[in-house]
């Protein structure tokens, strides 16, 4: 039995583990030796590049300007050479180039923006040469489990303060202290030779038997069994359920799938995400039997190899849309408040995915939460927008993506940004007023600023269904209304008159001077013969979707760089967005 009294009258808890079994858990140790004197060796600088177009980070760029003074001041011989670290998403690795040209490395600095799933430390390490990795104090445990992740735990790190070194990005003064401060541990990590600890490799041990928990009382027991979940990082902080035996069986009646059947590979650490494992992260988020299917389908939204799934693992939310008849049959809140606490079936399909990154993926939450920054609330049950077809003018979005009426299907995009667009309840501003506020959200003076490569950027629009009616009674078609918010927003030298020339000249002069509106991706030498610039490069980057209720809001999600495009992991046919047919259900009409 799972909660039983004891002949004591002790009250025990059997839960079965939650944990996905890992892919790979073999970990390696350091095999290069470190250098006995640095005098005479040349070492490879690893700066950090980001941006639209991967300039140097300028905090990394000054850091490793004073770091290469004091080198070659304090060993006379000693030679550096500088290449950008490839621990970018896009970056193209070229460990064994670098390897080549040096005998040792030094690579950051990491402050307080999402990593990569590639740790450049290992991967310097297996092409034969010693280094280590500098980063914030705060992103140290950020930094020891991606090396972890990469399989080489051991890899040699070296912190510096993240106020002083954030506070100094800018100014050299104020660097020259910081470096300083790190310079010993630098060089002592370049030159200490390597312990038995750090050579040793083994395969990660875990116990995945049912663990239980015992108390004179229910709820000394459950409390037992909550503390157990937050000291092993199990849960997302909130009470969870027992996912005993008995509510995991319950729990898979909602399903046709057997119970060990494969969906995917969860990140961070590659989990094995069965349907069993689902069905017990989706026990402890508090779901119920008939939601499994759908849950189920968004798990495989995100661990499809065409999804860059290692993204939202890092405080990039992801978005899930769910469009067909299954939503009406479900109850799923797509009216009022449908982003908000208070409806079980929206907050827990969306805290089940949590919960299945947490359980299955090992996403530890103090660490992939938000590198350096404040987290996200709505990490907890992330975003769910289910389609309102009832009010929608247009056909569904599942539909509109070619499959049948009967078909319900889930899709996944990761956001970067949430624009609220105008609402209907809170101004009295006109249709015109409104068209604009969303055509200006794709404009190049809106947060993204139009980057010279728009290739991968994702619109979700979600329509309240007052502002949708309004369109299509102006004509408009989703595909017509798409065209419209391109045509509007493009820009072409060839096509602008001289007055919207020489307007475009003037604001970016301005921000440039820091008297108007930063931009994000424009100077004023790009304001020229030759200018185009696209607020997207394909209408099937944008989705349109109708959800809320006729005194609503529009909101806008977007992405810089698309879930589904060269970031994945494994891209076999890049898409738009990524959808998955909600399968196998047995306790509703759709979805079977």
């Amino acid at each position: 039995m799972d909660n039983i009294q004891t002949p004591t009258n002790r009250v025990k808890i059997e839960i079965m583990e939650p944990r996905g079994v890992l892919v790979d858990p073999g970990r390696e140790g350091l095999s290069n030796p470190r250098l006995t004197d640095l005098n005479g060796k040349t070492i490879a600088l690893l700066g950090l590049y980001g941006g639209a177009e991967s300039r140097p980070l300028l905090g990394s760029l000054i850091f490793f300007d004073i770091l290469e003074q004091m080198l070659t001041s304090a060993y006379p011989t000693l030679k550096c050479v500088r290449f950008p670290s490839f621990g970018a998403p896009n970056a193209v690795v070229n460990a064994d180039e670098i390897a080549a040209s040096c005998d040792a490395w030094v690579e950051g600095v990491k402050d307080a923006i999402t990593q990569g799933r590639r740790d450049v430390g290992v991967y310097m390490e297996r092409a034969g040469k010693p280094g280590v990795s500098i980063c914030s104090e705060v992103l140290l445990r950020s930094k020891r489990a991606l090396a972890d992740l990469n399989g080489m735990p051991a890899a040699r790190l070296v912190t510096v303060p993240a106020t002083d070194f954030c506070a100094a990005k800018r100014n050299r003064e104020l660097m020259e202290p910081v470096v300083r401060a790190a310079f010993d541990d630098i060089v002592k990590a370049l030159t200490t030779p390597l312990t038995e600890e750090e050579k040793r490799s083994y395969d990660m041990p875990y116990d995945y038997s049912p663990k239980t928990f015992e108390g004179e009382t229910y709820t000394e027991a459950y409390e037992k069994f909550f503390q157990y979940c937050a000291d092993n990082a199990l849960s997302d902080g909130l009470p969870v359920v027992p996912p005993t035996k008995e509510a995991v069986e319950w729990m898979l009646t909602g399903t046709s799938y057997e119970r060990d059947r494969v969906i995917g590979i969860m990140y961070p650490k590659r989990g094995i995400a069965t349907v069993e494992k689902i069905a017990i992260s989706a026990v402890m988020a508090g779901a119920k039997p008939e939601y499994l299917p759908v849950i189920i389908a968004m798990i495989e939204t995100i661990t499809a190899k065409n999804f860059n799934q290692f993204h939202i693992v890092n405080e990039i939310l992801p978005a899930f849309f769910i469009s067909g008849p299954i939503i009406k049959e479900l109850g799923i809140n797509n009216k009022i408040g449908y982003l908000a606490p208070g409806h079980r079936i929206n907050s827990t399909i969306g805290r089940s995915v949590l919960m299945c990154m947490i359980n299955i993926g090992w996403r530890d939450m103090t660490i992939y939460s938000s590198p350096g920054g404040p987290g996200q609330p709505a990490a907890y049950a992330n975003y769910v927008i289910a389609e309102n077809q009832d009010e929608n003018p247009w056909e569904s979005w599942a539909e509109q993506n070619g499959f049948g009426p009967d078909e319900s299907i889930v899709t996944a995009c990761e956001i970067n940004a949430v624009v609220r667009g105008p609402a209907e309840v809170t101004n009295d501003d006109t249709y015109e007023q409104r068209l604009g506020l969303v055509r200006n959200a794709f404009s190049w003076r809106a947060m993204w600023g139009m980057p010279e490569k728009a290739v991968d950027y994702r619109h979700m629009l979600v329509l309240h269904p007052s502002f949708a009616r309004q369109l299509a009674l102006e004509g408009f078609t989703k595909q017509s209304f798409v065209r419209y918010l391109y045509d509007e927003n493009a820009l072409d030298w060839d096509k602008m008159t001289g007055e919207q020339r020489e307007q475009l000249k003037l604001e970016v002069e301005e921000a440039t001077a820091g008297k108007g509106k930063a931009m994000y991706s424009f100077t004023k030498d790009d304001v020229k013969p030759g200018l185009h610039r696209e607020p997207f490069s394909d209408p099937a980057n944008v989705m349109v979707m109708i959800s809320g209720t006729g005194a609503g809001n529009t909101i806008i999600f977007q992405a810089i760089a698309g879930s589904t495009g060269p970031n994945a992991e494994d891209v076999e046919e890049p898409r738009p967005f990524m959808n998955k047919v909600i399968r196998g259900a047995t306790l509703t009409k759709y979805g079977r």
